[in-house]
């Protein structure tokens, strides 16, 4: 028997849709997705309320998108640094393939709530990346992983506006997942 969608589920996948089509998520409005056929203006306004609603919950579909695939390409290696460098560069490439979704974080993060949801965003990902640290023998983990986390969403958002790699930034990003777990007493940061 075919899982059936709610129409809130139905309009989400169909605005994903129309991001990777158009590599946007700007436009996609209750104007947009009733022309599109996605559904009618009486549906947008049952199932998200507002623009702003529609709008968070389409970037956390979008993100867990990219979770996703990073989590598929990397779960059979082992934890640690190379995992996470391997992590960092798919969420990379991943939002360079997809600008749809630093559109909609770029939109969403003026909103309190979006502002919220990003943070525990990056919550979850220094986390993720913590945990790599550890297998790796690096110390102060959980500060180390803050900052990796925080790097990599710079270099996220500096490539999306570049709309290309930045082979420097990356290069940095790479370098400093070395030093962390390589127990030096110092860094490039004095730590």
């Amino acid at each position: 028997m075919a899982e059936t969608l709610t129409v809130k589920q139905r309009i989400l996948e169909a605005a994903k849709t129309l991001a990777g089509k158009d590599r946007r998520a700007s436009h996609l409005d209750a104007a947009h997705l009733v022309a599109a056929g996605a559904c009618t203006e009486e549906e947008f306004a049952a199932a998200f309320g507002d623009e702003r609603a529609f709008q968070r919950e389409l970037m956390a579909e979008l993100f867990a998108e990219a979770r996703l695939t990073v989590i598929r390409a990397t779960t059979a290696m082992p934890s640690g640094l190379e995992q996470l460098r391997q992590a960092f560069t798919l969420y990379l490439d991943y939002n360079l393939e997809h600008p749809a979704l630093q559109e909609i974080a770029h939109q969403v993060q003026y909103d309190p709530i979006g502002y919220e949801m990003l943070a525990r965003m990056e919550i979850g990902t220094a986390m993720v990346t913590q945990k790599d640290l550890e297998a790796a023998g690096a110390d102060r983990v959980q500060a180390r992983a803050k900052l990796l986390t925080s790097v990599t969403v710079a270099v996220v958002r500096a490539e999306y506006k570049a709309a290309r790699k930045l082979p420097d930034l990356r290069a940095v990003l790479d370098e400093y997942c070395g030093l962390s777990c390589q127990g030096q007493p110092e860094s490039p940061l004095g730590d």
